[in-house]
């Protein structure tokens, strides 16, 4: 086999082998997800009746998950666990849920008004949704949690988890490093704070594996 027969047939090779890899990320990819995450803000309500106090807690996110696998994946759960390094108790942490979706401008406007942004930026409640093969789906989510009592920590993180269809295990996607000082909480149990963290890494995470 001369020179220009062996390099015609590694080109032939090689051009098969790209045609196959093609193929394959276009109809035969496993689910792959990729996220990317804003800020995180933090918002207590503080509530009163008679004698019993508490306070909600609420978190918006912008969230963008794109699906760089050529099969459709679910989004089964996503949560934020709230994390106290510094506390004494064996159970450090809350859990908060999602809530709802929100359309950013009208609930940014009405934020400190709760029941006004219920009313009027909610886009639907939380619920499990699909991504499509090389679709990008953006939301923006708030999630909240009643508190019986106010937890003052120099030393707080909030990590973002989510469980999907491929993986069911919660796994951390986003931090932010925070605080929860005593200026946040409202002592007279009438005002609304407001906190922004940035996200701690600032890229974007590649969630699955394709296994």
């Amino acid at each position: 086999m001369d020179t220009a027969t062996t390099i015609s047939l590694l080109i032939s090779i090689a051009a098969f082998a790209l045609s196959i890899i093609a193929l394959w990320q276009t109809y035969f990819a496993k689910f792959k997800l990729v996220s990317a995450v804003g800020n995180l803000q933090i918002r207590i309500y503080p509530f009163r009746h008679r004698k019993e106090k508490w306070s909600l807690p609420t978190i918006d996110i912008p969230i963008s998950l794109t699906n760089e696998g050529a099969r459709v994946g679910k989004v089964l759960g996503l949560r934020i666990q709230v994390r106290f390094p510094d506390h004494s108790e064996p159970k450090n942490y809350k859990i908060m849920g999602p809530k709802c979706e929100v359309d950013y401008k009208k609930f940014e406007s009405k934020s400190n008004q709760l029941f006004e942004w219920m009313d009027e930026a909610v886009i639907g409640e939380w619920m499990p949704f699909v991504v499509l093969p090389k679709q990008t789906v953006t939301k923006h989510l708030v999630f909240q949690s009643r508190w019986e009592d106010a937890l003052v920590q120099d030393n707080v993180i909030f990590e973002l988890e989510i469980s999907t269809s491929t993986k069911r295990k919660w796994r951390k996607i986003a931090k932010w490093n925070g605080t929860l000082s005593r200026e946040m909480w409202s002592t007279k149990m009438t005002e609304v704070s407001s906190f922004i963290f940035p996200e701690e890494n600032m890229v974007t995470i590649e969630i699955e594996k394709g296994s």
